[in-house]
């Protein structure tokens, strides 16, 4: 299937964040997502009036379709999942005077403030999900601004993870903050992944602006984007996606990314070559996925109920091990592999969270401060000067 990203598609005519998805699929290997949306039913029929129906578009790997197959089994509960190339596929389905019917969908940060605006949101009932509560929630997680406002809850956050600079310990020693990624020695050995969104933070916080991102004024725009190029100048070539930055740190072309998914160091030793994430003291990019109730949900506490599900300790750990990111409930901490566990240390959170922020995306309009399409093309113009 053709993915829809010409002028007028969704909210804003532009691919908003097909940049996920290069995280996503890579993270999963090859997805089935990667072309389109795939559309799946998991239980007979003959269990729908049992147990209920649920319509759910997520993305794939975050939907658990294998992890509650025994809960649907056992409730007798039919799941249709289809599957998001990027957020634009759920804001154009729920936009509109003939939305489609939802009972559960997802947004990645930033995207709550656009969905508020555009009334797609309702109210979450959190006291028919126990599993989400101050005692099993890590706490940036539980009731947080990007799910919770005006005193209501309008999201559940599901996963999250980072992007940060990955490297070869045996070429180079461990970057610990970003201006070492400027040493000669890596002259022609660094590299750029393309996916804007998880750089963008990171660009505004070395030129200085993390505390303004992601409102920058055009000044401030112009300023960080100069700043960078000593970066770009260190790069011989650019990383079309996650998977291609593994290749160049498989064949020895570069020995460092400027930031690329946490999942790298494992993709490489599968390989047969060593590398090493390092999250310098200027923090790494986070992502978020949270789950939500659209305005066309018919069957309410059903969809309430499998928001629970997803949130058990175990259910939570099979889909991080998945998706390999972070969880949100506390108890399934120790369900982790080790490997895993290590890479987001847990022990350490807090200190972690204090320089590795939740940015929200760049405003869709303004009159003030460069948008996200200006970001988009100022992006475009950085890949296209390699």
């Amino acid at each position: 299937m053709k993915k829809d990203t010409e002028t007028g598609y969704g909210l804003t005519g532009i691919d908003l964040d097909s940049i996920s998805l290069k995280r996503r699929t890579f993270l999963l290997g090859a997805a089935a997502s990667a072309a389109g949306l795939y559309m799946g039913s998991f239980m007979p029929s003959a269990f729908a009036a049992a147990g209920g129906h649920l319509e759910i578009l997520g993305w794939e790997g975050e939907t658990g379709d294998a992890e509650l197959a025994e809960w649907r089994k056992q409730r007798g509960i039919t799941v249709r999942s289809s599957y998001a190339s990027n957020q634009d596929d759920i804001t154009a389905r729920l936009a509109g005077s003939d939305p489609v019917q939802l009972d559960l969908t997802m947004y990645a940060l930033g995207y709550e403030t656009i969905y508020q605006e555009m009334g797609l949101l309702k109210e979450i009932d959190t006291s028919r999900i126990p599993n989400y509560s101050a005692e099993n929630t890590l706490p940036l997680f539980y009731k947080g601004s990007r799910w919770y406002w005006d005193g209501k809850q309008w999201g559940v956050p599901l996963l999250w993870g980072m992007n940060t600079i990955i490297y070869n310990p045996k070429a180079v020693k461990k970057p610990t903050e970003y201006k070492d990624l400027l040493d000669p020695k890596l002259k022609g050995k660094l590299t750029f992944v393309d996916d804007g969104t998880s750089n963008w933070s990171l660009i505004a916080i070395i030129a200085g602006y993390g505390d303004k991102f992601p409102n920058l004024t055009r000044a401030e725009f112009d300023d960080a984007f100069e700043k960078l190029k000593p970066y770009r100048d260190q790069c011989r070539v650019f990383a079309a996606s996650s998977g291609d930055a593994v290749s160049l740190l498989v064949s020895g072309e570069v020995d460092a990314v400027f930031s690329a998914s946490a999942n790298t160091p494992s993709e490489t030793k599968k390989r047969g070559v060593e590398s090493a994430l390092s999250v310098p003291k200027e923090g790494a990019a986070l992502w978020c996925d949270a789950l939500f109730i659209p305005k066309t949900a018919k069957d309410i506490p059903l969809a309430l109920e499998f928001i629970n599900k997803t949130l058990e300790a175990q259910t939570q750990a099979k889909m991080a091990t998945t998706m390999f990111s972070g969880v949100v409930n506390t108890k399934a901490v120790p369900l982790l592999p080790t490997d895993l566990r290590n890479t987001f240390d847990y022990a350490n959170l807090d200190s972690f969270f204090e320089k590795s922020k939740l940015y929200g995306q760049p405003p869709l309009s303004s009159d003030q401060y460069v948008t996200y399409a200006e970001w988009i093309d100022q992006w475009a113009n950085f890949k296209g000067s390699f």
